[in-house]
């Protein structure tokens, strides 16, 4: 308890005495204020979500009911369009039959063969005097009743007879004071295909009453099939609109682009070639202007193309031919209705946006308010908890206060006995020290008094093997087992002073030299014996030249050939195969041993281990020695490859030039092995 209160600070121990029950009173008043956060922010998302789905489905029912209404107007234009098409192909071709019939009677005949061209001097005189002439005839009269009782039953404006030279004989007018009787109507381009072609037809405007008109005439043929005079037809264009009757504005235009009829007065007599498809405009022809044309462009934004803007107003468009005749029906169908429809949408939309935004904010106020009236209790409970709390943190800080005291004491105490600890620790490290020390001494002198008995043992067994005459095959038999047993002998007194090099902390007798690592191979092969020589391949690489202890990697690379021979069966064959990559140099040897099992892969790198099952004898130091020795050069030694078939082990050490630092070099190795797995 009182080492507890030491080691805490003035804030952690009010912290803990401070509230009954922990943190319960802060946890609390946190989930309060975290409720009042989440209810806001759920008010938010909710709003923004309902304005963004009464946005779209607004648009989208907009879009159908706009389309819908598009669709209607477009239904019900092009009804109208066909419908007048067929009234007025019936209007034209029954004033053609008219103009026909008149021309056929037998009366007309007559009065045009005896009024074929006019005398000598008629046009000297005035209209007036011909009318007077060509009226006393009754026959004149009678022909002229015919044709105002015609003209008045079909409302035509006007029918009337010319003679071969142009002159009206007789007409449905021919009693009233302004009547055409005695008009020269020469170079009228309807009269004269009338009496080349039989028949002619033109839209002018009267040059009377000046009323823009329609003319069609018939020719007058005798028995014999000679033209005698014409007979035409005249229906005034604002009688002719009667018949354009329907909702949408009706057009009728020439070729030109000039509405000659219209159920709409702004539209007469201007020009709306604009509307008319591209090619089919004619110029001017002479006989009539075209007409002042009106502002008119197509409307942009829109899925067809037969929506227009003329004279700043949306209109659609639908267009029929009249059959035998040059003109074209155009029907207009106005979209004006169409904008009070689009906001009608958009208010109706933000007005139920607007209620249901309200309605969403209602709410999420309501259940705000109740977030904070629960947070306001909470802070006033929390409140209450705290002054209790206050007065008896004041008791417990001075009960604590008094342990921390003794407490104190107690420490002082404790940090002197173990400073007297501490003294007597570093007493037994500079024994061990000396210990270890004087092992190495030991070593190094043992070493010394081992290899001149061992070289003198080596040289006996050369000599007897040289010397043993013939035929002794034991003797040399025995002398192959003592250089064995010497040179196994020398290179584990190597293995141990290489072991306590690695060990020692710090490195006064290493030499690090550069050197080319080919070196290291070619000594290696030098210290092999007699019948090793026959079995290790020896394949040198690039150059590749590496910093470090030329001693220690020789023993490095001794250790691993000498664990191929050991562990393989002779004569089979075992390689060493030096290669460069990537700033590594890579030393592989492989042999046709019984390889090493797969549990035992984690541990034959473990000093004085030693897998079980083995025949050849070995102190468990060759391969742990050589991958230290690897590992302090920056390099690694690794099993890469093991089976029944063999095992091949690989020293890496990085090349002069891509030296860095231990952990860098390890992952240079690792990655190596890793995409180069042989």
């Amino acid at each position: 308890m009182s080492t507890s209160v030491a080691g805490m600070g003035p804030d952690q121990a009010v912290l803990d005495i401070g509230l009954p029950g922990g943190d319960g009173g802060s946890g609390a008043l946190l989930q309060r204020k975290r409720q009042l956060l989440v209810v806001r922010r759920v008010t938010l998302i909710a709003a923004v979500t309902w304005l963004a789905l009464v946005a779209g489905t607004g648009w989208w029912m907009s879009q159908r009911t706009m389309t819908a209404q598009l669709n209607s107007l477009a239904a019900s234009a092009e009804y109208e369009a066909i419908t007048t098409t067929r009234v007025m192909d019936r209007l034209f071709n029954e004033m053609v039959s008219m103009a026909n019939m008149v021309a056929n009677r037998a009366q007309v005949i007559e009065l045009a063969t005896r009024y074929l061209t006019d005398p000598p001097g008629a046009a000297e005189l005035t209209r007036q005097q011909r009318a007077a002439q060509f009226t006393r005839d009754p026959l004149v009269r009678q022909v002229g009743d015919f044709m105002n009782a015609l003209a008045a039953d079909l409302r035509y404006a006007r029918i009337y007879m010319n003679n071969m030279s142009g002159d009206t004989v007789t007409a449905s007018n021919w009693a009233e004071p302004e009547s055409i009787v005695g008009m020269i109507y020469s170079g009228r381009p309807y009269l004269d295909d009338a009496l080349r072609h039989g028949t002619g037809s033109s839209f002018g405007i009267a040059r009377i009453n000046k009323t823009p008109s329609y003319f069609v005439a018939s020719r007058i043929d005798d028995a014999n099939g000679v033209p005698q005079g014409s007979v035409t037809v005249k229906f005034d264009a604002p009688d002719v609109a009667h018949y354009l009757t329907g909702r949408h504005v009706a057009l009728v235009v020439n070729r030109q682009g000039r509405v000659i009829t219209t159920s709409s007065e702004p539209f007469m007599l201007r020009n709306v070639a604009a509307l008319l498809p591209p090619g089919t405009v004619l110029p001017p022809d002479g006989e009539e202007v075209p007409g002042n044309p009106l502002e008119i462009r197509a409307m942009a934004n829109t899925a067809s193309a037969d929506q227009w803007l003329i004279e700043g107003r949306p209109y659609l468009l639908r267009s029929q031919s009249l059959t035998n005749t040059p003109y074209q029906l155009l029907t207009l169908a106005a979209l004006e209705e169409l904008a009070p429809m689009r906001t009608q949408h958009l208010v109706t939309t933000g007005l139920v946006a607007g209620f249901g935004l309200a309605l969403i904010l209602l709410c999420g106020r309501i259940a705000a308010q109740l977030s904070e009236r629960r947070l306001r209790a909470e802070q006033d409970r929390v409140l209450a908890i705290s002054k209790a709390a206050e007065r008896d943190l004041t008791i417990k800080v001075r009960e604590r206060t008094t342990e921390l005291s003794d407490a104190n004491a107690t420490l002082k105490d404790e940090v002197d006995r173990r400073h007297i600890l501490e003294t007597k620790l570093r007493q037994s490290l500079d024994s061990v020290n000396d210990a270890l020390s004087q092992q190495r001494d030991f070593l190094a002198v043992v070493s010394h008094e081992f290899r001149g008995p061992l070289a003198v043992i080596a040289a006996a067994a050369d000599n007897l093997s040289i010397s043993a005459p013939e035929g002794a095959e034991d003797v040399r038999t025995r002398a192959s087992r003592i250089r064995q047993t010497v040179k196994r002998m020398t290179l584990l007194i190597e293995n141990v002073l290489a072991g306590d090099r690695l060990d020692a902390t710090e490195a006064p007798r290493a030499i690090v030299e550069t050197f080319d690592l080919n070196e290291i191979l070619r000594i290696a092969q030098a210290a092999l014996d007699d019948d090793a020589v026959g079995r290790v391949t020896f394949i040198p690489g690039n150059e590749a030249r590496v910093s470090g202890d030329r001693y220690l990697l020789e023993i490095a690379l001794q250790n691993l050939v000498q664990n191929a021979l050991k562990y393989s069966d002779p004569p089979s064959p075992i390689t060493v195969r030096l290669s460069v990559d990537e700033g590594v140099v890579f030393v592989k040897v492989t042999d046709q041993g019984s390889g090493v099992l797969p549990e035992f892969h984690a541990f034959i790198f473990l000093k004085y281990y030693r897998a079980g099952g083995q025949r050849a004898n070995g102190s468990g130091l060759g391969l742990y020695i050589s991958r230290e020795i690897a590992r302090q050069h920056g390099g690694e030694l690794t099993l890469i490859a093991s089976d029944e078939s063999g095992s091949t082990f690989c020293l890496s050490l990085p090349l002069v030039g891509s030296i860095s630092d231990g952990p860098r070099s390890e992952r240079v190795v690792s990655r190596r092995f890793v995409d180069d797995p042989t």
